[in-house]
């Protein structure tokens, strides 16, 4: 596969990587992702022995880059990792991780991007990965916090050498640059998918601050996998994306994009994916690791312009 450096950190990785972190869709909001630690502890039974033949299957397939968060499924899913990790060849590939929302004592979510948190939760999530460092270290939501001191709490954690280099989830550019002037970063992630183009300001910032961009999310949550038969509904949720008639619009498209791909011989999971990765500026898409198998020939698809015009055409009839 081929590789693209992160920003200037001397880094490398895979344009495809593997990703544990879920997105918080409205399927998925952000205050539930903590919330989904397996019911029992048997990995044939909690989907942990399903979720380690995905991971393996992609780097197989010549992924070297997980992407991992502290509070997805409450850590568990870098305790699956950190299985996987005992029988790889570790120096091989690229480890990221998150920090930043935490749970307070009642349980509820509170994004906390203070030094001393990101300080214990990287700590924490080297415990879960048994690592001895990430590559990768990324604060995962913008919150109040002065950025000097997210800034600080991100040089420490470099210097300290629990990771080799930095990068921000779901800023803006303004705010980005900001603490980059402090801490420089070598990425920036934001979700990046056909119904949910990201802001080009952001994108092109990166690329004047040779700042590696992530596009996370590929898949709009399942939707663009098929995951959605598109007459659900979603209690909690204020994401018009996720409520009638948006949905069943973005449902009927990810069919479409279904049927067009396999007119083509390809699969809609790497069609969307190879879409994140045309776009200028784009140097990694993040693809969960359920659907890496039908994504992981993203990197090499070839279509032409007229068939990349007609996807947008429908993508746009679609967005909400």
């Amino acid at each position: 596969m081929r590789k693209v450096p992160l920003g200037s950190s001397g880094l490398q990785a895979g344009v495809l990587a593997v990703s544990l972190s879920a997105p918080p869709t409205a399927a998925l909001p952000l205050h539930r992702l903590a919330l989904l630690a397996p019911d029992s502890e048997d990995p044939a039974l909690n989907g942990d022995d399903e979720t380690l033949v995905a991971v393996r299957g992609a780097l197989a397939a010549g992924a070297d880059f997980i992407d991992t968060d502290w509070i997805t499924a409450n850590g568990h899913a870098q305790e699956v990792v950190g299985r996987l990790l005992q029988g790889v060849d570790r120096p091989r590939l690229c480890i990221g991780s998150k920090g930043g929302p935490r749970l307070d004592f009642r349980g509820a979510l509170k994004l906390d991007n203070s030094r001393g948190n990101l300080i214990n939760q990287l700590q924490d999530s080297l415990f879960r990965l048994k690592t001895g460092h990430v590559e990768l270290f990324q604060v995962h939501w913008p919150d109040a916090t002065d950025p000097a001191q997210t800034a600080r709490g991100l040089a420490d954690l470099r210097h300290m050498g629990l990771c080799r280099a930095l990068g921000l989830c779901n800023h803006d550019a303004a705010r980005a640059a900001a603490i980059h002037a402090l801490a420089p970063l070598a990425t920036v992630s934001a979700p990046l998918n056909l119904l949910r183009p990201v802001p080009q300001d952001l994108i092109d910032w990166c690329a004047g601050a040779n700042i590696t961009f992530l596009a996370a999310d590929p898949l709009c949550g399942g939707i663009l996998g098929g995951r959605f038969a598109g007459d659900e509904s979603f209690a909690e949720t204020d994401d018009p994306l996720f409520n009638q008639p948006a949905f069943g619009r973005a449902c009927a498209f990810a069919r479409e994009l279904r049927d067009f791909a396999a007119a083509r011989g390809l699969a809609a999971q790497a069609v969307a994916g190879a879409w994140c990765l045309q776009r200028a500026g784009v140097g990694v898409v993040l693809c969960d690791a359920r659907e890496f198998g039908a994504a992981q020939s993203a990197p090499e698809v070839s279509l032409p312009d007229a068939d990349w015009r007609a996807i947008e055409a429908m993508a746009k009839s679609a967005r909400a």
